[in-house]
């Protein structure tokens, strides 16, 4: 597995707390030579442009840095911590894994019954009561949940495939640019758009960080890099599949995809002779937020397969996260 794609996977990111990924991301992007900036809501910001040039159309590609998580809600008397959600996930999955702490500390998910909801949750640090505990977490802090990062045939499985995929995704097509320039001093100046590579934050907290990148970049169209759930087990529901090509999105319960964005991906695909799947989904992603800032952006979805999603071992495609990349760095 590529080493860069391993790193963003162990790197810490809990919704509000992606500081460790954002350091992955910016050393990466400082060896290709393109300037990064952070905003006020702690996004990562790649600005694609011949400086020389005005008025050319902006185009936002955006794949969130953060993860689901739990924060640590109360201590009891026994050192037991009592948690919160940070994103959507099913409690009753995560039961009997380990998760760490922002500091470190590792802890047992445990619970009191089965067929969990997360009030039902609680860590246990193996301490002897709440002085113990507070020694080494607080109430407020933050945790990730822990698992394995293996390859299984033509698949990667590993927690947070959601999203770490999209922004490994971002920063291969940024490497491609790169590499192409250095080839051709002038190909900077070919590029038919300014082109912004956002790394968001808060998309498990109502997407806050797109919309802020949105609101300050104003683009005309966009781009959200992302994975969806892909239901191709026994009895599981849905017609997408692993390894049958990336996701172009229709519809979910937030955004009505753009026919000019759908259309750019369809050309793309082609262009590079890749398959792809249609989805209309449920579940938003960053372009639920995207598409209503300012007076209105032109946006799509683009998609890599994953099964098991919001547990501790998603499951994703080489293949399809490898196409991915081909199929945006056709569309630039």
């Amino acid at each position: 597995m590529d080493i860069l794609l391993d790193k963003l996977i162990k790197a810490f990111g809990v919704s509000g707390h992606e500081d460790e990924v954002k350091r992955v991301i910016e050393k990466e992007v400082e060896t290709m030579g393109f300037n990064i900036k952070e905003d006020n809501m702690g996004n990562l910001i790649v600005k694609i442009t011949e400086e020389s040039l005005e008025n050319k159309e902006k185009f936002m590609l955006c794949a969130h840095m953060d993860t689901i998580g739990i924060i640590a809600n109360y201590i009891d008397d026994n050192g037991f911590i009592r948690v919160g959600a940070l994103g959507n996930f099913e409690a009753s999955n995560m039961v009997n894994n380990f998760v760490t702490f922002e500091n470190g500390t590792i802890g047992r998910i445990c619970s009191g019954k089965k067929g969990s909801d997360i009030e039902d949750l609680f860590i246990d640090l193996g301490v002897k009561g709440r002085e113990e505990a507070l020694n080494l977490v607080k109430e407020g802090n933050v945790a990730k949940f822990n698992g394995a990062v293996l390859e299984i045939g033509d698949n990667i499985v590993a927690p947070y495939m959601d999203n770490r995929v999209g922004v490994y995704i971002l920063l291969k097509v940024l490497k491609d640019i790169c590499e192409k320039a250095k080839e051709n001093k002038e190909y900077i100046k070919t590029l038919d758009k300014e082109y912004y590579f956002v790394f968001s934050t808060q998309n498990k907290l109502g997407a806050r960080g797109a919309r802020a990148a949105a609101y300050n970049i104003n683009p005309d169209g966009a781009i959200v890099i992302d994975v969806e759930g892909a239901f191709d087990y026994p009895n599981g529901k849905g017609n997408i599949s692993l390894g049958k090509g990336p996701i172009i999105k229709v519809i979910d319960r937030t955004l009505i995809v753009h026919h000019e964005i759908k259309d750019m991906l369809e050309k793309a695909a082609t262009k590079s002779d890749i398959k792809t799947q249609y989805l209309v989904g449920e579940d938003g992603t960053d372009g639920g937020t995207i598409h209503k800032e300012g007076s209105g952006v032109k946006t799509g979805v683009l998609s890599v397969p994953c099964r098991y999603i919001h547990t501790n071992e998603e499951m994703i495609n080489l293949k399809d996260l490898n196409n991915s990349i081909k199929l945006v760095s056709e569309l630039i």
